[in-house]
């Protein structure tokens, strides 16, 4: 029924748009939605196919709030087929701000471009730009190098918010690109400008990461551009998707900037050898009255039956993945962002509220890019609550993993939480701290939990991340700090949470999958026991530098985790084969052992790895063979060209020390 207005109720309108009929009637193929620029004329089109009327408006600023502004134009557009509205505009409108008038249902409501690709302060207009006039000298080249590496690096990825990155003083970051995309683009800082403390992008080189996870920084809604320097979020709150943020920017004002400016950040970190991953969040929007609701009402959300929206991303808005034209618009926004920015990777916010055929069909779409399946794609296998997704289709969920395609990763909560223990419960242990009968779940970790016992069917170990920490949660300092003691000081050296931090980190390193961490983890980042700090302050959330250099010994540690994993071939393995090469050996109570055996490409025939979270001592019966130390837990020896070195003679057994990761090779 029609409610007393005249107008569709929800639920008329979910029943409309899950008719195939509907579908067949109005999915539009074509690749030239938003504004397509030309100097002679700008073309701009929108699929609204329920509105009775669009009109263009054009504007001289993106915000009635600066000076000069006013409107341009206000013009019809023409309907066409499959419900997109056409109309072009001569002349160069290359930096002209626009919104669409649409009335559909009786209402008319005014809404910036989904398929924008530049935008004004705080995103209420799109804009026109001249992508080209955007790009940074040598854009058109920077990306080859890595692309055609012969010998590409196994990825180790480390996750950072661009704010946290450089707004720490002692960065050594001007002030004026603190916290911006800018800071990514000086090479050489230091702590409070000491050179032989390397900070940001000259340090990342130095730690041996090989990708870079940008947390969210399409254009976003929850801090004011205008005024950003004292606010923070973590920013999974989308607007416009296909647009920079602009408080990232030095200038929010004049759209063309940011998108400079994020392209220059991305070319310093590929010219650094560092690849970059981009977070994306498509399974909700900032506000359900969002650029999708007053374009196409209740077409790209889930409806409950009552019509409600469904709220399993716990944002009261979820995304309907599974209808056709908002798979296209995910799919056609990572490709765009892929091909107009270089990306490396894109990591995809509860990606369990999306359906396996829409992750699939990005993979794919992916792909058929020059070198897109060097392109890393993963996501979280899991979501918010239960959503409202239409019937006969699957979720992007951990259990449905064999549904995806082998070049989808996922985050392997299992691998995190038998580790350190839960992310709910503060006082919860793992292995490293003190919680009993793990063993056979840090086995099913190393063998990224292929064994299928943790009630999953991967494809390969390249289809899971290992980890103990990302932005969600505590820190693996905190964590830890809370599961010794239920009221520590995060902010005191303990060597004994320092014994287990570096447990911790030598386990997920050596598991097969592909290793992840925060940004900060390898220097006990602390966020105070702040679990949730996606609007603290940037004090709170920014990486100390400081700190870096005071736990210096747990970051050299880290170094050489990096450096062995790309010293020995089964870890750039994804696929089963790998499993075959590990070997589990007899060990005790608290302990994990086992062998990886190596390549004739390898320097060690073979690896022996034991994990003790004991509080003795263990001895470890070894395989025949003459075997040399590599790490007792406790740090790496570098030779003079920075490789890892191996010590001493050891045959039949070895003693590994409480609390710590043994690696020896032969």
């Amino acid at each position: 029924m029609r409610d007393m207005t005249g107008k569709r109720t929800p639920l008329q309108w979910k029943e409309l748009f899950e008719s195939e009929q509907f579908a067949q009637e109005y999915f539009y193929e074509g690749d030239d939605l938003g504004a397509a620029y030309e100097p002679e004329q700008t073309v701009f089109k929108v699929w609204a196919p329920t509105a009775e009327r669009v009109e263009l408006k054009l504007y001289k600023t993106g915000s009635d709030q600066e000076p000069g502004s006013g409107i341009l134009r206000q013009m019809p557009m023409a309907r066409g087929e499959k419900g997109v509205w056409q109309a072009a505009v001569k002349g160069d409108m290359a930096g002209v701000y626009y919104t669409y008038l649409v009335t559909a249902d009786k209402e008319t409501k005014e809404c910036a471009d989904i398929y924008g690709r530049a935008c004004g302060v705080n995103g209420q207009r799109s804009m026109v730009a001249d992508l080209a006039a955007t790009n940074p000298d040598g854009w058109e080249q920077e990306h080859v190098a890595l692309q055609t590496e012969k010998n590409p690096k196994s990825p180790v990825i480390y996750e950072v918010h661009v704010k946290d990155f450089s707004n720490d003083g002692h960065s050594g970051v001007p002030s004026g690109y603190r916290g911006k995309f800018k800071a990514f683009t000086c090479m050489q800082t230091g702590l409070d400008g000491d050179l032989s403390k390397p900070t940001c992008v000259a340090y990342l080189k130095k730690l041996g990461i090989t990708h870079v996870h940008l947390l969210p920084m399409y254009d976003y809604g929850s801090v004011d551009e205008a005024d950003s320097a004292e606010q923070f979020n973590w920013g999974y709150d989308p607007v416009n998707y296909n647009v920079p943020e602009g408080s990232y920017s030095t200038d929010p004002f004049h759209g063309e900037v940011r998108i400079r400016e994020c392209k220059e950040m991305i070319q310093a970190l590929h010219s650094a050898g560092i690849r970059v991953v981009m977070d994306v969040v498509y399974n909700h929007t900032y506000s359900p009255d969002s650029w999708f609701q007053r374009t196409v009402p209740y077409y790209y959300y889930r409806l409950n039956e009552d019509g409600s929206f469904s709220n399993g991303s716990v944002c009261s808005n979820d995304t309907a993945s599974e209808r056709p034209m908002y798979r296209k618009f995910m799919t056609d926004s990572v490709v765009y962002w892929a091909k107009e920015y270089h990306l490396d990777g894109f990591r995809f916010d509860l990606m369990g509220l999306h359906d396996t055929e829409t992750m699939n069909a990005i993979r794919k779409a992916l792909n058929e890019l020059p070198y897109g399946e060097q392109i890393l794609m993963y996501g979280e296998p899991w979501a918010g609550g239960p959503t409202a997704m239409a019937s006969g289709f699957q979720q992007a969920v951990k259990a449905n993993v064999e549904l995806l395609d082998e070049k989808i990763a996922i985050f392997n909560d299992d691998t995190r939480d038998s580790i350190k223990g839960s992310v709910f419960f503060a006082g919860e242990p793992g292995f490293v701290n003190g919680k009993e009968g793990m063993e056979d779940k840090i086995r099913s970790s190393v063998l990224a939990w292929c064994d299928q016992k943790g009630g999953y069917r991967p494809h390969g170990p390249g289809q899971v991340i290992s980890y103990v920490s990302a932005h969600d949660n505590y820190t693996l300092w905190d964590k830890l700090c809370l599961t010794k003691c239920g009221e520590p000081d995060f902010r005191k050296r303990d060597e004994a949470v320092l014994v287990q931090n570096r447990l911790a980190a030598g386990i997920y390193f050596t598991c097969l999958g592909i290793p992840f961490f925060q940004a900060g983890e390898e220097g006990a980042r602390t966020k105070l026991g702040i679990s949730d700090s996606y609007c603290s302050s940037a004090g709170i959330n920014q990486l100390d530098w400081t700190r870096i250099y005071e736990y210096n010994d747990l970051v050299e540690y880290y170094a050489g985790l990096i450096a062995l994993h790309q010293d020995f071939s089964i870890w750039k393995n994804d696929g089963m084969e790998a499993l075959d090469r590990i070997r589990f050996l007899d060990a005790p109570k608290g302990t994990v052992a086992f062998c990886l055996a190596g390549t004739a490409a390898d320097k060690w025939k073979e690896l022996a790895v034991i994990y003790n979270a004991g509080r003795e001592n263990a001895d470890i019966g070894l395989p025949e063979g003459c075997w040399r130390m590599i790490t007792e837990g406790a740090g790496f020896t570098r030779d003079r060209n920075g490789g890892l070195q191996a010590a001493g003679e050891i045959r039949e057994k070895v003693r590994a020390a409480a609390m710590s990761v043994t690696i020896l090779g032969r």
